[in-house]
This record gives structure tokens, C-alpha cells and sequence, in this order.
């Protein structure tokens, strides 16, 4: 709840400087516009003095049409009795504003008017705080508001009225902050209240107010919470306990309520930065439970004092976190403490660690982390604070190079007892007899530690892994919209009608079309499939090419072809139809012509498709090579009399042309679809 108010109460803070910023703009840009109207009036006012046809002592004020029209209605006298080189200096005239911004009428001679061109002096001056109505709400000071100018350097008192929370129960009430500010900074800054900003500290934004919960762990008794901010982490020591500016950055002392200790700024608090003993970052249930399995093998080191979650008679998995000599540490470390997953006291008296790198973590996708922990076994070694560092690796991940550092890869998606099993028997190849019991954990095949494991994540995390269920939809999915989509480039079918849902299949949207090839009834296809291409007709070319002849081969002939294709290495079966390209391929390498043939000995696809497209033979859906553009080709490379392909090929021409039931041309288009099965 208390979140949920501050958000409201950060959310009104930020409507009054945008409210402040634009009543600024909002003066500045009406003070632009008038002087740009006066400094068009004076030239107007010159203009019609230079261009007058009286002479200097005869023209009058009437004269002058622009200062006429601000003749004030209280002067003595009418504008055209009065000259416009009249310098009566003692009584001067009014004149009245006609920009309507409500200014006083002002007292000038005529001639200054017109001859100096002279304007209203208000709308000539800089703008007034009285223009701006939210600041001059707030203003405390002693000059009256409409005297003060919105860019005055002077510091004044403000009132701010709003609303705060009540701490006994939680609930708003009016309060009233009273604060010092430059006027300068909240014109032109748009600064807003400096309590509410958080600036000066009451009981209405203190930390107490806010973040009882945080205020109730501050550990300092010299500290006051009800005098500290909650928005600036940056506040030295001695201005947040009251004292002159100076000192360290305001790290206070904290204590969770398991008692444990640490140091951490206001802003780490408030942002939810909290006590790292009890923070389960850098740890993982993955880890805990191939730690969990390698403790009933090996006696595993206890991180450090026993955590209050857990039962007495329960292991504690955590991690370690080793402090580094800074002898040992290299210079780019960063590092106070360098944590390892798990340490293990081996029976011959050695002090190994074990580290569980996930597949996801350790990716050098997502970081590479590879000098690091390799660094990492090498500091550690050297500091004496283990003999050996072991690296469970999931998946691909990259190997480790380091004689202080043994990786033991494993499956990704292994299982806990298999990770285990590696690493004890990776222990037990560098350190003979170091894994007493490994024999018999291999030969029972299951995990032994996973009831701890457990119990250790219950106390920890609250639930073991909860299956993920995808959450019931409140509202019921929204159908595609009915959108009309063309038909492929390659297409026969033409829109007969607009597109509609398949009753039987909501998700489809179907459509009718007319085919090019005669065919007077409609043909209803998903609109999708006829607009990517896999539905190209009413199924008429489907008809079309089972009827189309091919070139025959004999017995002798399909021996010959897969007996050359054995030579060949090409793999064509023992029975069956020998494929287009390869009966094509067997043709031009009898006829000599090596050089159309590829390094496997098949016709080159690429070949094929730059003739097919000079020749302006048309290829099957996507591009595809058709079995009748193989033996085309074939045909073109062997030339009208070379063999009996070219033959053949002139006869399947014109039995095509004969049984042909349409022109594969569309209505709409003027080029004119050719390929193997039409001239």
C-alpha cells in the first residue's frame, strides 16, 4: 500500500513541474509574441510618418492610423486636435494596450510615440511571477508577486500544499511544507516543492514514512530515520545526521531481522537492495542439489554460520565466499570476496572447490567469462585457500585452460546423479583414494541427497519448482481480421469474391477464385496458400503434368544409367524411375559434353536456372527445376542433331502442344507463361 501511495505522491511531483514548465513556456512564448508585435508597430508607426503628405507641424495624431487606434478615451483631448510632434513633457497623454493583456494605460507624448516609435512599457518588461500561477499560489515573500520577475536571483519563502501519509494509520492528510528556493531556479529550473523532491526532510518523506520496514532494520543509533531522505544515495555521513556537509557517502549500517550485518547506502535500501546473507543471488537450485549429492560423498565445508531458515539437522548448501589476500589479487579485480558454489575437504587432506557453470550463465553468448574463471583457480591456488577449483560444465561450453582448474564437461541435459558422478570420478583420477565410496555410488545408478536438497530449497525459496502453467485467458482470442491478400505472381486463380472464416476452422480464412485455364466453377482455397504460392490453380496443373510424356528409356538404357551412376557414386537405387537429372546428366556425359557437368557428375542446378531464365522457361513453384526443364536443357546443350535426346524432345513438344487444355497465361498480365509442358 505504502508503494502504491509513494507512486502517487512521486506521480503528483512530477504533474506540478510539468504544470510549472509549461505556465513557463506559456509566458515566454506570449512575451515573444508581443515583442514581436511592437517591433512591427514601430516600424508600421515610421513607415507612415516618412510617407505623411502634410507637413511636420500639420500632421496630427489622427494622422497616424497605428498610435490613433491606443488613443486613451480619458485624455482631455481628441487625437485629431493634438500634433504628432507634441512634446508636452509635464502632462503627457495615456495610451491604452491593444494586445488585451489587461496592462495599465501608460502616459507618453506623442512624439515618442510616433517619432521613436515607443510601445507599451508592461509588455516590454520581463515576465512576472504573477504570471505564472502555480509559483505565485506558493509565494511567500515580501514584494508583492506582480513585482517580482519570474528570473529573480533572490531566495523567498514558499508554502506548498498537498497531501501526505499519516504513519499511525497509513492514511492521506493535508499537510503544508514551508521551504527557501531562488526564485530563478523554480521559474526556469520547474524545481517544484523541495519537500516533496525530497530535498529537505520532514516527517512527511523522511524514511520512517516511507519505508518502515527498511527504517526498523537501520542498525545506527546516532541516526534519526525520521531525519533521512529516501531519494538521494550520495548524502554524506554528517548532512544526513544533521551536521555541515562533508564526510563519507551517507553507508549506514543495517541488521535483517536474522541478524545479520552488513553496510549499505539509503538508495541500495530503496531500491530494493537487502541483506546479502539472507539474498539467494549467485546461488541456484540446480547447484544446491549437485552440491547436495557431492556431500554424501565427499565432507563438505560449511559456508559459514548456520542460517536461521534452516532446520538444525540440515546441511547448509550455500556458497562460500572466500576473501582474497590483496597480495593475490590482480590489479583489474574488482572483487572484496571471490565466491565458489561449494568446498569439499578431501579424506587426503586437500581443500578442493566446485563450481557449477550452467549453460545459460557461462555462454559466451551472453558474457565470456573464460579469463575470469580461469584467473579465479589461479588466485585461489596461490592464496592457499584451495589445492584444486572443479568446473561442472553444461553443454558446449568453451574448455578451461588452467593446471589450477579441472572441467569436467557433461550433457546439458543430464541429471544431477550423472553431473555427480563425473565429478567424483574427476576427484578421484586427480586424487587417488580421495572418493572412498565412488564404487558403490556408481553401481546403485540413482541420487541419494535429493530429500536435503529439497528441504534445503523448501526453507530457502519457500516451494520447490512449481510446474508452469500458462495462465487461463480472460478474454477470448481475437480473431484475424479479414484482410484481402493478391494471389502469387505464379498463380492461376484470380479473387472471385472476398474472403470469409471456415466455419468448420475459425482460424482459416478462405476465399473464391476462378482458374485461367477455363474451368467455370469457382474454386475455394485458404487465402494464405494461394497468396504464398503452395496453391496455384483448381488442381488442373496437377492434371496437366501427370499427363505429360516423357522422354522413354529402354531396359538397355536404364542398365547403362545405373550402371554409369555406380561409377558415378551417384546414388539412384536399384529399381524404380531414374530421375530426370540423372538420366539428363548420363546423356550429355555420353554425348563429351564433360563441361556443362558438374564435380559430382549431375547437371549444375545453377546452370540450369540462369538458361531457364534467359530462355524464359518457366520453373516449377519457388524456383523449383522441374524434371521436364532438366531434359530441356539437356536437349539445348546437345544441339538439333546431336543424338536422339534433341529428337525426343521436339516429339514431347508437340504431343504436349497437341493435348494441352489451356494457355498458361493469365488475364490480367501481358507476358506469357512459358515451360516444359507448353510452346
Amino acid at each position: 500500500m505504502l508503494g502504491q501511495m509513494r507512486g502517487f505522491w512521486k506521480e503528483q511531483n512530477r504533474v506540478r513541474r510539468e504544470r510549472i514548465q509549461a505556465e513557463v513556456e506559456a509566458a515566454q512564448a506570449r512575451q515573444a509574441e508581443a515583442h514581436a508585435y511592437w517591433d512591427r508597430h514601430k516600424a508600421t508607426v515610421k513607415q507612415q510618418w516618412a510617407t505623411r503628405t502634410t507637413a511636420r507641424g500639420q500632421t496630427m495624431v489622427a494622422d497616424i492610423p497605428e498610435v490613433a487606434a491606443q488613443w486613451h478615451q480619458d485624455n482631455g483631448a481628441r487625437s485629431e486636435d493634438v500634433s504628432a510632434t507634441a512634446d508636452r513633457r509635464e502632462a503627457p497623454y495615456l495610451w491604452q494596450c491593444p494586445l488585451g493583456l489587461g496592462h495599465e494605460p501608460w502616459s507618453a507624448t506623442p512624439k515618442d510615440r510616433v517619432l521613436h516609435g515607443a510601445g507599451c512599457p508592461s509588455c516590454r518588461q520581463l515576465i512576472r511571477l504573477v504570471d505564472i500561477s502555480t509559483l505565485a499560489a506558493q509565494y511567500r515573500g515580501l514584494a508583492r508577486v506582480s513585482d517580482m520577475k519570474y528570473a529573480a536571483h533572490e531566495r523567498v519563502p514558499w508554502t506548498c500544499r498537498t497531501w501526505a501519509v499519516d504513519p499511525a494509520n497509513g492514511s492521506w492528510r493535508p499537510v503544508e511544507h514551508h521551504f527557501e528556493a531562488v526564485v530563478k531556479e523554480r521559474a526556469l529550473q520547474a524545481d517544484a516543492c523541495r519537500v516533496c523532491a525530497g530535498y529537505v526532510v520532514d516527517d512527511t518523506n523522511s524514511l520512517r514514512t516511507w519505508f518502515p520496514e527498511i527504517a526498523d532494520e537501520l542498525d545506527d543509533p546516532d541516526a534519526d530515520a525520521c531525519r533521512l531522505p529516501t531519494t538521494r544515495h550520495n548524502v554524506p555521513r554528517r548532512q544526513a545526521a544533521g551536521e555541515e556537509y562533508g564526510g563519507v557517502y551517507a553507508t549506514f549500517p543495517w541488521r535483517c531481522r536474522r541478524g545479520h550485518c552488513w553496510e549499505a547506502t539509503i538508495l541500495n535500501r530503496v531500491q530494493g537492495g537487502g541483506c546479502p546473507s539472507c539474498s539467494l543471488s549467485g546461488i541456484s537450485k540446480e547447484q544446491v542439489r549437485l552440491v547436495a549429492e557431492l556431500a554424501g560423498l565427499i565432507p563438505l565445508v560449511p559456508p559459514g554460520p548456520t542460517d536461521p531458515r534452516l532446520p538444525d539437522d540440515l546441511p547448509d548448501f550455500s556458497s562460500h565466499q572466500l576473501v582474497v589476500p590483496p597480495q593475490h589479487k590482480p590489479d583489474h579485480w574488482r572483487y572484496k570476496a571471490v565466491e565458489v558454489d561449494a568446498v569439499f575437504q578431501l579424506a587426503v587432506g586437500i581443500r578442493i572447490g566446485v563450481e557449477y557453470d550452467g549453460a545459460f550463465h557461462h555462454s559466451i553468448k551472453r558474457r565470456d567469462r573464460r579469463q575470469y574463471e580461469s584467473e579465479k583457480g589461479q588466485v585461489l591456488v596461490a592464496a592457499d585457500l584451495l589445492d584444486l577449483l572443479v568446473h561442472v560444465r553444461l553443454g558446449d561450453l568453451p574448455p578451461l585452460e588452467t593446471a589450477q582448474a579441472l572441467a569436467v564437461p557433461v550433457p546439458e541435459r543430464s541429471t544431477v546423479y550423472q553431473q555427480a558422478c563425473a565429478a567424483a570420478a574427476a576427484i578421484e583420477a586427480r586424487f587417488p583414494g580421495s572418493v572412498p565410496g565412488l564404487d558403490a555410488y556408481l553401481v546403485g545408478g540413482h541420487s541419494r541427497r535429493q530429500d536435503q536438497a529439497d528441504a534445503f530449497i523448501v526453507a530457502l525459496w519457500g516451494e520447490l519448482r512449481p510446474p508452469r502453467r500458462r495462465p487461463a485467458r480472460t478474454q477470448p482470442r481475437r480473431p484475424r481480421p479479414l484482410k484481402e491478400t493478391p494471389p502469387h505472381n505464379d498463380s492461376l486463380l484470380t479473387p472471385a469474391g472476398a474472403p470469409y472464416r471456415n466455419p468448420d476452422r475459425p482460424k482459416e480464412i478462405l476465399r473464391d477464385y476462378s482458374c485461367a485455364c477455363g474451368n467455370p466453377r469457382l474454386f475455394t482455397a485458404v487465402q494464405a496458400q494461394v497468396t504464398s504460392g503452395n496453391t496455384r490453380s483448381c488442381r488442373c496443373l496437377q492434371r496437366q503434368v501427370k499427363r505429360q510424356w516423357r522422354v522413354p528409356l529402354s531396359r538397355a538404357e536404364t542398365r547403362a544409367v545405373r550402371e554409369w551412376a555406380r561409377q558415378q557414386g551417384i546414388d539412384v537405387g536399384t529399381s524404380g524411375r531414374i530421375a530426370d537429372r540423372v538420366a539428363a546428366s548420363w546423356h550429355l556425359h555420353r554425348a563429351g559434353r564433360l563441361d556443362v557437368l558438374g564435380a559430382d557428375g549431375l547437371v549444375d542446378e545453377r546452370c540450369v536456372r540462369q538458361w531457364a531464365q534467359r530462355d524464359g522457361v518457366h520453373l516449377g513453384a519457388r524456383g523449383r527445376v522441374t524434371s521436364g526443364a532438366w531434359l530441356a536443357y539437356a536437349a539445348h546443350c546437345l544441339g538439333p542433331d546431336d543424338s536422339d535426346v534433341a529428337a525426343n524432345r521436339q516429339q514431347q513438344v508437340r504431343t504436349v502442344v497437341q493435348e494441352s487444355l489451356f494457355e498458361l497465361n493469365r488475364p490480367d498480365s501481358s507476358r506469357t507463361r512459358s515451360g516444359p509442358f507448353t510452346v
